[in-house]
């Protein structure tokens, strides 16, 4: 009897085996198409690499002679691949070019002072991706006070973005559409990719760093410069919020107080988590000793004409 249950067992097992190993094993056509999707992919990986080793051609489908063409063939085949791809790979990573703006502008045309770097997703606008709708846009609250008080002439205004230029551009034009406030447009193809991250690199922005001012709510993008940053907490869609006025306020402050070097002033900002919530504390405060002063200016003048009213009134009694 007891051989009979083993056995039973011994059955069961070998048929739970078989049903897993069944389960788990891949079907024959899974395997044929998992074998051509790779073959694919390599034949098309190995043809685009060939593709690119070959010279480039002219209109007339000549080729255009380049450094290797004189060296034999597979050599000049493998250093051209090579080179179209450290070419592509610094396209990807490095700025367009060593001097993001033009030279400043030069009498009689008027150059601001400062210049002012800002970021416009998370800041300006906030930006929302989906299937059904793509991509929706929300202005901020005030956005376009704060551009009439601090675009042109006031300050050199820069939107530098991370985001792509296609997609992005058309919000930059419906921000300033008759193109007064904002001077100059900057998108991801101007930063420098970096550890993954696509960075603000200022000493390509060909201004003294002495007079720029990058505002942004991303701290890695500008970690290369983070003296010239002011990071704010990112806007999401807040209707309420109103720190674009208050920004306003602030680079009006330090274009009044002709700061020779803004980085000193940015550096004392820096400590705050919120650095426009300090600026407001800091002019409340300003604002309530100013109001103490003159109250107490106030009451020793009221004190000393009384003072002398009282001498006066003295001086005749006596007489």
């Amino acid at each position: 009897m007891a051989d009979k249950v083993d056995s039973a067992k011994k059955e069961k097992g070998e048929q739970d085996n078989s049903e897993e190993q069944a389960k788990t094993e891949m079907p024959r056509w899974q395997k044929r198409l998992y074998l051509g999707m790779g073959l694919t992919m390599g034949g098309l990986i190995v043809g685009n690499a060939v593709l690119f080793s070959l010279p480039d051609r002219d209109e007339r489908g000549n080729d255009v002679e380049d450094e290797f063409s004189n060296q034999g063939f597979p050599v000049q085949n493998y250093r051209r691949l090579k080179n179209k791809i450290f070419t592509t790979k610094k396209a990807i990573e490095e700025p367009f070019s060593d001097k993001l703006l033009p030279d400043p502008l030069e009498p009689p045309y008027h150059q601001p002072k400062y210049t002012i770097v800002l970021e416009m997703t998370g800041l300006l606008v906030n930006s929302d991706w989906s299937h059904k709708h793509g991509w929706r846009f929300q202005k901020r609250p005030g956005l376009d006070i704060f551009l009439a008080q601090i675009g042109y002439p006031n300050f050199e205004v820069v939107i530098w973005t991370v985001e792509n230029s296609m997609t992005f551009f058309p919000i930059t034009q419906g921000m300033d559409p008759e193109g007064r406030f904002i001077m100059y447009r900057l998108f991801r193809d101007a930063t420098r990719f970096k550890n993954g991250i696509h960075t603000k690199d200022l000493h390509s922005l060909n201004r003294d760093l002495k007079k720029v001012i990058v505002i942004d709510w991303n701290p890695n993008t500008t970690e290369d410069t983070p003296d010239n940053a002011m990071i704010l907490p990112k806007w999401t869609g807040d209707n309420s919020d109103r720190s674009l006025i208050s920004l306003a306020q602030f680079l009006q402050e330090v274009a009044t107080s002709d700061v020779d070097d803004v980085r000193e002033v940015l550096s004392y900002y820096r400590q705050f988590d919120d650095p426009i919530e300090a600026f407001r504390e800091n002019q409340r405060k300003l604002e309530e000793s100013s109001r103490l002063e003159e109250e107490r200016k106030s009451k020793e003048k009221e004190s000393s004409r009384f003072s002398s009213f009282g001498l006066s009134s003295l001086s005749r009694f006596r007489k």
